[in-house]
Parts: structure tokens; sequence; C-alpha cells
């Protein structure tokens, strides 16, 4: 695609320069960075996902300083043009995508010990050095196949432009296309029951911030169900055959919790592709579609690992609300009930938890 610098008339005149809005997309995408790095503020040490999501930040924030020096310089003093940060920058971003991918899901696959609280300082700077080295993979590059020098087209009615070759991230593309075409499949297979499970899953939501965070718990385990002391057998073998018919499995609870919150980022992307609205690759790959993307792999790893994670694991990710859909893939929880609470018993080496219900 091409970024028009400049354009203007056969004659010469009525020249319009967009180099200021260009900065200002940048500066806007900064400002988006900020806010959704406020969100993950707590656990940008803990995972290679986070420390990657500040790196971006920190390179969008370097890209903007160095446009601004750019553009006050002028293209007579200044050693680089605008033409070569964009092309650059949009070479750089567009190599990303799959290695960071790559590399999140290799890091949540082999944790076994998931907060995001507290990170050790010797994963934190393997993370960083992973970070850096995908950055360095991909300015190398960028500096192989970015062109950098600007190109004149000439329009219909004598108008003329002076243009920069820039990248789309086409994995970017193909990212949000496929996760939402995905959604939308597994959704409407249950869609009759759709919103009794949301709502189900935001009363869930709300009884878990009733529960004493000090019995939340790292540790892996299994889970045993216990009925409520006295009841009667029937009524124990009705509810169990209730809970069994209203429960679902864990990868459509997921698949829910992940489409709630993600379904407007999801729907801008889908609407930008389908009106042909082609987006550079500095601006698609943002902490907004980290975020996602790390929401993505933590659902896909939490499913996998469901059987020993358990609903207490405090996985790095604030904005999906993973443990809700778990007990909501288990069956109803009544009103007169709070959400289970772990007991662990510490005695024998492979004693299991105990979970009432």
């Amino acid at each position: 695609m091409l970024a028009i610098i400049e354009s203007w008339e056969e004659e010469g005149s009525c020249i319009k320069d967009n180099t200021s809005q260009f900065l200002f997309i940048l500066l806007l995408k900064v400002g988006m960075d900020c806010m959704v790095l406020f969100i993950s503020l707590r656990r940008l040490n803990t995972s290679f996902m986070g420390v990657c999501g500040l790196s971006v930040f920190l390179v969008d924030v370097a890209l903007a300083c160095a446009f601004v020096a750019v553009w006050l310089l002028g293209p007579a003093r200044s050693p680089v043009s605008i033409c070569f940060l964009l092309a650059q920058a949009s070479a750089v971003f567009n190599a990303l995508p799959l290695p960071v991918l790559g590399l999140g899901l290799l890091d949540y696959a082999t944790e076994s010990r998931y907060t995001s609280c507290h990170g050790a300082p010797c994963r934190a700077l393997w993370n960083c050095t992973l970070t850096l080295l995908v950055w360095v993979l991909a300015g190398v590059r960028s500096g192989c196949s970015a062109f950098t020098n600007l190109i004149e087209v000439e329009y219909e009615g004598g108008r003329h432009a002076l243009g920069c070759v820039v990248q789309e991230s086409v994995f970017v593309v193909n990212f949000s296309v496929g996760i939402s075409v995905a959604i939308c499949c597994v959704l409407m297979l249950h869609y009759k029951r759709l919103p009794s499970w949301l709502k189900e899953a935001n009363r869930l939501s709300e009884h878990r911030d009733d529960v004493n965070p000090t019995l939340h718990s790292d540790l892996s385990f299994r889970y045993a169900m216990f009925g409520q002391p006295g009841a009667d057998k029937d009524e124990e073998k009705a509810l169990a055959v209730e809970t069994e018919r209203q429960r679902h499995p864990l990868y459509l609870g997921l698949t829910l919790g992940f489409s709630t919150m993600w379904a407007s980022y999801l729907v801008m992307c889908v609407a930008c592709e389908l009106l042909g609205l082609a987006v550079p690759a500095y601006i698609a790959v943002n902490l907004l579609w980290l975020e996602c993307a790390n929401s993505l792999l933590v659902g896909l790893v939490f499913w996998l690992k469901s059987d020993w994670l358990g609903p207490y694991s405090d996985l790095p990710d604030d904005i999906c609300q993973w443990q809700a859909y778990w007990h909501l893939s288990r069956g109803p929880v009544r009103d007169s009930e709070k959400l289970p609470k772990t007991v662990f018993s510490l005695s024998g080496k492979d004693r299991n938890p105990l979970l009432h219900v």
C-alpha cells in the first residue's frame, strides 16, 4: 500500500502535506497504548506477552519522537526522511505477530505455575532476552525488505502525489477474520441457550468476588464433588441429572467468554477488511491486538490444562473472566450457594484437595 506524503496539482499549486496527519495517528496510537498498558500494568514482567507489550509501547513512543524530530528539522537537515521511518516501521511491525504468538504460546504451555502478581527474576530476564531477540530479527528483516524511497504517482486530472510504500499486516487481518469466523461457527450451534449462559456467567462473576481471596491458590489440583450434608439421595440424584443437562463443554464457555470481551474489536477489524480500509502494520500491531492475542492464548492453554489448573489459577489475563466460564461448564450454581471454596490436605504425597459445593 502507498502512504501519500504530499500531493499537488499539475501547475504546482495547492500543495497538500499529510505529515501532520501521520503524526496525529502515531500519537493516537501511543495514547491508546497507554490506556491498555494501564490495564495490564501488574503483569508486565510475569510473561513473555507482558514484556512484549511493554516493548511495543516503548517502540511506539520512540517512533513518535523520531517522527516529531524529523518533522521539525525538515527534509534538508534531517538525517532520515518521513518515508524512511514509515517504511521501516511498517516492515518491523509486520514481522512481529507470528513469532510473538509462537513464543507466547510456548511460554504459557511450559509454565507450570500461573500467577500475575509475582515473577521470578530469571524468567523475567529470559522474557526480556526473547523480546529483544524478536525485535532484532524483525529489524534485520526490515532492513533487507523495506523500500524507503518516495514514489511519484500521477492521477487522472493532472494531480500528482509523493507516496511511500508501507506494508500491511496480513497476519493480523487473517488472525482477526479467522478468529471471528471460528467464534461465529461455535456460537451459532448453541445460539438458543446463549442468553441464559451469559446471565449465569455474569452471576457467577459477581459471586466469585465474594470468595475469600486467601483461599485462592496457585497449586495444581483435581476436584471431587460432594453433596450437601443431610440431603436426600433422590434430591441429589435429581440435582445431578439437572446439572448434567445444563452443563456444556468447557471450550464453548471459553469461546463465549472470549467473544463477549473482544467482539467489538474483532467486528471493527473485520469491517475494515470488508470495506477495503487497509491499515499499515505499524498501526495494526498495537497493544490492543496483543491483549486480544494474549486472551486467546491464555484461554487455549486454560482449556488444555483445565483438569489440573482449576478455577483459582491466577491467569495472566486481566480482560476475560475465565474462572466464571469454567464454573459455568460444570453446571449452574444455585442462588443460595457461593462459588466453591478449596480446602487443601497437606498430608500425603498424592492427596488431592476437596472441593465443597
